[in-house]
């Protein structure tokens, strides 16, 4: 059995980001577990002074937002504390080199081709996620059918449960597939370039799958029907012709039919954009509130939050590929995990197993560093906050809207701000609602689009 090098540098880093990521993702949880129990209670005094929210989190509602918080928190506890455990032992024993000999065994070798080696990429990537997978199951379940049914969320049954497992995993088989296919072709004929080629054909991939998904793939699962006129739809449009935004249509996907948590999203780009609606979220919000809504999600177009993030992902992803593909270089890499059979003569054959092991590491730390991510995110929320805001000459709607959003949802009112500032890529309510009671009014004549934007 081929067990890690503990005093291996690479063995070290991942085993140190694991455990300090694990106690700090339980810390966080904690404090806001304890926040709950102290003000989960009591409306915050942010929101004390508007009618709607002193109507909504009576009581009752309060307590309900806690006890499904908590819920979640205490199945959070121990399928946390499994999946490290799960993750550490297959480390450790070696399970991952095993699986490796195991495949190239069945194939009669290492992978020299580029047959071999998508055969042999393709086994090691499906047979390493399947410990994860079955033990991601009976959490699932129990989620789903014991903790949002108690809260009204779950309409899903068992049979609908299945299906849609079936559904994602085949789907799943067939994109890895193919990225492995054209990996492992890479791998093969550019042993010393695959990361730059690569890099480009997961950012070109990534929009293909903006055409794809919404026209041939989320239909799979939901069905997408035109918004019926009405009221609702013509002050849809009225916020789409203000803010010249183009799009494929506006969409009503049937949410109900699997839960009772209300969103909306928008899919796709250039003209083929959709705009889709959750019925759930039509039967809570009022056409006013849901042009609200709609307007800070056009928010991040029209004020390029989009674009800058691609701006800002796009080199990001090479340089990452880069480095992951430096580190999939060393054999010390290899041999600290368990794989002895790779040594510097064949390193070049097999470096999708150093790409998969510097993954492992990298994901080991990314927890460190998600603030810096999650604040980026949260100024671009309250800029679209802002744009919303003068789109509709008023903060009010937006307001309600997402009052009731947070009561429909059951989502916390109050959680700590060093919990926030941790794992919040949307500021919390009350720091929304805060920023939007700020907002004034411009003069009917004044109030348009362009304006808006410009002064943005």
């Amino acid at each position: 059995m081929n067990l890690v090098q503990f005093t291996n540098p690479f063995v070290l880093i991942y085993l140190i980001g694991t455990g300090i990521s694990f106690l700090l993702n339980h810390y966080l949880e904690f404090i806001d577990y304890r926040a709950r129990c102290k003000n989960g209670g009591v409306l915050p005094k942010e929101l004390a002074d508007i009618p709607l929210a002193q109507a909504t989190f009576d009581t009752e509602k309060l307590k309900k937002i806690s006890d499904y918080e908590n819920a979640k928190y205490f199945q959070w506890i121990p399928s946390s504390i499994c999946s490290l455990v799960l993750d550490l032992c297959l480390i450790i024993f070696g399970f991952y080199p095993w699986l490796f000999t195991m495949i190239t065994n069945f194939i009669g070798g290492i992978p020299v081709t580029i047959g071999k080696s998508f055969v042999c990429f393709f086994l090691f990537m499906i047979f390493a996620s399947i410990p994860d997978e079955i033990l991601a199951i009976p959490f699932s379940l129990y989620r789903e059918f014991k903790t949002e049914k108690k809260f009204g969320f779950s309409n899903m049954t068992f049979k609908l449960w299945v299906t849609d497992y079936l559904k994602n995993t085949i789907l799943s088989l067939i994109l890895a597939a193919l990225l492995t296919i054209v990996a492992s072709c890479f791998f093969v004929k550019f042993p010393d370039s695959w990361w730059f080629i690569l890099a480009a054909v997961l950012i070109a991939f990534t929009f293909i799958m903006q055409i794809i998904y919404p026209k041939f793939i989320a239909p799979l699962f939901n069905k997408f029907e035109p918004l019926p006129d009405g009221e609702v739809k013509d002050k849809i449009t009225e916020i789409l012709e203000k803010t010249d935004f183009k799009n494929g249509g506006l969409f009503v996907m049937d949410e109900s039919k699997r839960s009772g948590h209300s969103n909306a999203y928008f899919s796709g780009f250039g003209k083929a954009k959709r705009i889709v609606l959750y019925d759930t979220l039509i039967k809570s919000l009022t056409p006013d509130e849901l042009g609200a809504v709609l307007g800070h999600e056009l928010g991040h177009f029209k004020l390029h939050h989009i674009t800058k993030r691609l701006i800002f992902l796009i080199p990001m992803e090479f340089v990452l590929l880069f480095v992951l593909y430096k580190l999939a270089q060393f054999t010390g890499l290899y041999q600290g995990f368990g794989f002895s059979m790779v040594t510097p003569e064949n390193v070049s054959s097999v470096q999708f197993i150093g790409l998969f092991l510097a993954i492992n590491i990298y994901s080991s730390v990314a927890e460190i560093i998600s603030p810096l991510t999650n604040f980026s995110s949260r100024k671009n929320e309250y800029a679209a906050d802002n744009f919303a805001a003068k789109l509709c000459n008023s903060g009010e709607p937006l307001i309600t809207g997402l009052i009731k959003l947070n009561a429909d949802n059951l989502s916390e009112l109050l959680p700590p701000a060093f919990y926030v500032f941790w794992n919040f890529s949307h500021p919390s309510l009350i720091q929304r609602v805060e920023k939007l009671k700020c907002f004034v009014p411009q003069p009917t004549d004044s109030a348009n689009t362009n304006q808006a934007e410009a002064t943005e």
